[in-house]
């Protein structure tokens, strides 16, 4: 795997669980401060409040995100399959089996994610097509941590 990949894999962690155990700080983030930590701390009625003024709620945002690892993942396995990309923006509330779904679906998303960049040794299109994912990704997850703390100042 060439050294591109190995950091890409550290970046996927660092997003979903947050620095390697054993590391005091990470690229971009704190221990402790992995997207899946992050919104486990949260109940359904939470994800329904909108992220800003006419904007989904929290909700949408992660069912956008398993979309996006789930359709990268499929391209980096030569199996790809548009989704229905407005799916995820008509999530308006959800209950608390529906959030814990969405949570599930978002971990598994991720393990699938890492395994299609591990997999085998990737072109450079097939590097820039994962690294582009990473960075949406990471936009989304520090936007969403900065919303989760609004809503806990907000108690």
């Amino acid at each position: 795997m060439n050294p591109l990949q190995v950091h890409l894999i550290a970046l996927l962690h660092e997003l979903a669980h947050g620095p390697e155990l054993g590391i005091d700080y990470g690229h971009f983030s704190e221990p402790e401060a992995g997207l899946l930590p992050t919104l486990d701390t949260l109940e359904a009625a939470q994800t329904a409040v909108p992220v800003a003024p006419d904007r989904p709620p929290l909700a949408a945002f992660v069912a956008h995100l398993s979309q996006l690892l789930t359709f990268t993942a499929g391209q980096l396995n030569g199996s790809v399959e548009f989704p229905d990309f407005a799916a995820p923006w008509q999530i308006k509330a959800v209950g608390e089996a529906e959030w814990s779904a969405l949570r599930h679906e978002l971990r598994e998303t991720f393990i699938l994610m890492q395994s299609a960049i591990q997999r085998r040794e990737l072109e450079p299109e097939e590097l820039n097509v994962a690294q582009s994912a990473l960075t949406h990704l990471a936009y989304h997850a520090g936007a969403l941590r900065f919303h989760i703390q609004n809503l806990r100042s907000q108690r």
